[in-house]
């Protein structure tokens, strides 16, 4: 695999599990689905059901849809569940993908096939023609969604080359470092060396710092990711999916039966690190001499 497709492939991983993202795509589908409905009409399937069951074949397509919609959202909820609590590698989205559809597509034929007549109804034609409809649903929001998102990214990447083109080099600790919002407006500096490390909380991040002779946080409004893009190489260092860490005010790392966690030399606060963060995190901070303990 080339560097082009395993980009592509890690943005679509980033896409999938995003909410701004999903919410989208679930709002372009949910309203794909009515226009279909209402003005469409899936032909195919109302041949298949026409003049079965107690309710109109509109009526059916109508609540079938509703119930393939359902399976899809109820989906797309539960992996950002997953999603915020473990790191889901492109193949293993591709398959909740695949099960996703194949879900959606039983719970739509089935209800059609029940509702609109039993054995009347052919299920394995309905269920060819409810696959090329969900197809046509959510494929189009899905690339419209996805588009937004690299339309994000691509913005966020420049307003960060941009600032770090306008301030150089990556700031002392005695510096200041700015933080900016998801909109590019400036709302929090303090001097690199205060900072001690940002906790992701959904769309905001909460930045621990020293003021004074104490500790404190400030809420962003932004994501870790995008911090993340701004101040790699400048001193703060992602090494776990809720974290990032100020490399400058760790004291030690050691491993642990959970896996590598590091001691901050100022708050008693231990940051774990992730398996997927491990190498970097070790390559760093063995090569700045930080000291690595054992597990007892």
């Amino acid at each position: 695999m080339n560097t082009d497709q395993s980009i592509n492939l890690q943005a679509l991983s980033r896409f999938l599990t995003e909410k701004e993202s999903t919410f989208l795509f679930l709002v372009l589908s949910f309203l794909l689905a009515v226009v279909m409905v209402v003005f469409v009409q899936p032909v195919g399937v109302l041949d298949f059901v026409s003049g079965s069951g107690a309710l109109s074949p509109l009526a059916l397509v109508a609540l079938m849809t509703v119930g393939g919609y359902a399976t899809v959202a109820l989906s797309r909820m539960l992996l950002l569940i997953v999603g915020s609590r473990v790191h889901l590698p492109f193949h293993a989205l591709a398959v909740w993908m695949s099960v996703e559809l194949i879900l959606c597509v039983a719970v739509a034929s089935l209800m059609a096939w029940s509702i609109g007549g039993g054995g009347a109804v052919r299920l394995a034609p309905l269920a060819g023609d409810i696959l090329l409809g969900n197809i046509a649903v959510f494929l189009m929001p899905n690339v419209i969604a996805f588009q937004w998102f690299r339309l994000r990214e691509t913005r966020a990447e420049l307003v960060s080359l941009r600032r770090k083109l306008t301030t150089g080099a990556a700031p002392a600790a005695d510096q200041s470092i700015n933080f900016y919002d998801k909109g590019g407006r400036l709302s929090f500096s303090t001097r690199l060396q205060n900072v001690l490390y940002i906790e992701a909380a959904d769309n905001y991040a909460n930045i621990h710092y020293v003021n004074g002779d104490k500790e404190d946080t400030f809420i962003l409004h932004n994501s870790l990711k995008d911090i993340e893009k701004e101040f790699s190489g400048m001193g703060l260092m992602r090494c776990h999916r809720g974290y990032m860490v100020n490399v400058s005010n760790v004291k030690l790392m050691r491993k642990e039966k959970g896996g590598l966690v590091l001691e901050l030399a100022v708050a008693a606060k231990t940051i774990p690190v992730s398996k997927s963060y491990s190498s970097a995190v070790t390559a760093h901070f063995s090569s700045e001499g930080t000291q690595e303990i054992s597990a007892v």
